[in-house]
C-alpha cells in the first residue's frame, strides 16, 4: 500500500504464497488472486489483514473484477469465470469453459466481459448466470488486457499487438490502433484516452478513444510493463526489471515520482482516492 502523493509504503500484507497476478478494490476491501495458492483473498484496506478466502479456483488466477455485491474470477486450468459473494467469497455461479486461459475480466451493470488465450476472443456473459450472449472476432493472438467504458471494450495482446475498440452491444470492431511494437500486457482508460503498456517497446502510450490515434508517449520504463492504473491526473505503471511503481502525468506522460523497488516483478496495480495497491512476485500486497 503506497501513498499516492509520493509512493511511499504505508502497509504490507502477509504473503499470498504465490505470485499475485491481479488486484481489485472497493471502498473497504482489496481482493487478490494469483498462482500457487489459487484462491481469492479479501483484505481490509486499513491494514491489509485477511478477512475471507475463497475455495481453490483449480488453476492460476489471472483476473478479477468486482461490482457492488460480487467478485468475478478467472484463470488457467479451470478456464471458467466464477461468481463469488463479496461477503464470504462463496461461489454463486460458474460459466462454461472459455477454451483457454482467462487473462482479463471487466464488468458493467449487466454483463461480464472475458478474454484470454487459445480462443482469443472477447465473450460477453450475463451477470445473473454467466451465460454467453455475444462473442467478438478472433484477435489473432492471446488477449492479455482489457478495459471498458459506457459503450466500448478496449483490448490488446500478443501477435497482433494493437488496441482494438469493440462495441459492447455485439462486440464488433469499431477502431484499431497502430502496432504497439510489442506484446500489450496492460490497458487503462479515462473519459477521453486509453493508456497502454507492454513488452519490447516498454513504454506507456496515450491514445485517443475516438480513433485510437497516439497523442503522447512515456520514456522507457526499463522493463516489460505488466500493470497500469489511472486516476484523474496520473497514470501508475509497474512491471519487470525496474520493479518500481512510476507515477506519470496524464498530460504528457512525464514522470512525477517513483516508488522504492518492490523486490520483484510487479504484476498488478489498483488505486483508490489515497493509495496505490501493488502486488507481484514478492507475493505480498504493498500499500
Amino acid at each position: 500500500k503506497l501513498r499516492k502523493s509520493d509512493l511511499s509504503q504505508v502497509a504490507e500484507s502477509a504473503s499470498y504464497g504465490g505470485t499475485i497476478e491481479t488486484i481489485a478494490t472497493d471502498d473497504e476491501f482489496v481482493y487478490i488472486g494469483g498462482w500457487t495458492t489459487r484462491t481469492v483473498r479479501k483484505l481490509r484496506k486499513s491494514d491489509l489483514s485477511q478477512v475471507a478466502e475463497s475455495a481453490n479456483y483449480g488453476g492460476e488466477i489471472e483476473a478479477i473484477a468486482i461490482d457492488d455485491n460480487y467478485v468475478y474470477v478467472g484463470g488457467g486450468t479451470t478456464r471458467t469465470v466464477r461468481k463469488l459473494r463479496k461477503s464470504d467469497l462463496s461461489q454463486v455461479a460458474v460459466s462454461a469453459n472459455y477454451g483457454g486461459e482467462i487473462l482479463a475480466i471487466a464488468t458493467d451493470d449487466e454483463f461480464v466481459y472475458v478474454c484470454g488465450s487459445t480462443t482469443r476472443t472477447v465473450r460477453k456473459l450475463k451477470k445473473s448466470d454467466l451465460s454467453q450472449v455475444a462473442e467478438s472476432a478472433n484477435y489473432g493472438g492471446n488477449i492479455e488486457a482489457m478495459a471498458t467504458d459506457d459503450e466500448f471494450v478496449y483490448i490488446g495482446g500478443w501477435t497482433t499487438r494493437t488496441v482494438r475498440k469493440l462495441r459492447k452491444s455485439d462486440l464488433s470492431k469499431v477502431a484499431e490502433s497502430a502496432s504497439y511494437g510489442g506484446e500489450i500486457f496492460a490497458i487503462a482508460t479515462d473519459d477521453e484516452f486509453v493508456y497502454v503498456g507492454g513488452g519490447t517497446t516498454q513504454i506507456v502510450r496515450k491514445l485517443r478513444k475516438s480513433d485510437l490515434a497516439q497523442v503522447a508517449e512515456s520514456a522507457d520504463y526499463g522493463g516489460y510493463i505488466y500493470a497500469i492504473a489511472a486516476d484523474d491526473e496520473f497514470v501508475y505503471v509497474g512491471g519487470a526489471t525496474t520493479q518500481t511503481v512510476r507515477k506519470l502525468r496524464k498530460s504528457d506522460l512525464s514522470r512525477a515520482t517513483e516508488s522504492a523497488d518492490y523486490g520483484g516483478t510487479i504484476d498488478a496495480i489498483a488505486t483508490d482516492d489515497e493509495f496505490v495497491y501493488v502486488g507481484g512476485t514478492t507475493k505480498t500486497v504493498r500499500v
